[in-house]
């Protein structure tokens, strides 16, 4: 089961997926890259690949 897709969630539709957060991180080389909608989602759906339910306890 996928966590964006669960039942208790609204899926987020924004207009400009490039728009920026608010957030930056910083490269090697000290240069400020702005963190975007887009690099977020694409983050989730890389954790999503490794995701494992746990066994459920008796």
């Amino acid at each position: 089961m996928s966590l964006q897709n669960s039942s208790n969630q609204e899926p987020v539709v924004r207009p400009q997926p490039e728009a920026q957060l608010g957030g930056a991180i910083f490269d090697k080389n000290g240069k400020e890259i702005l963190i975007t909608e887009e690099m977020v989602q694409a983050a989730c759906q890389e954790c999503e690949k490794y995701w494992v339910k746990p066994e459920k306890q008796d």
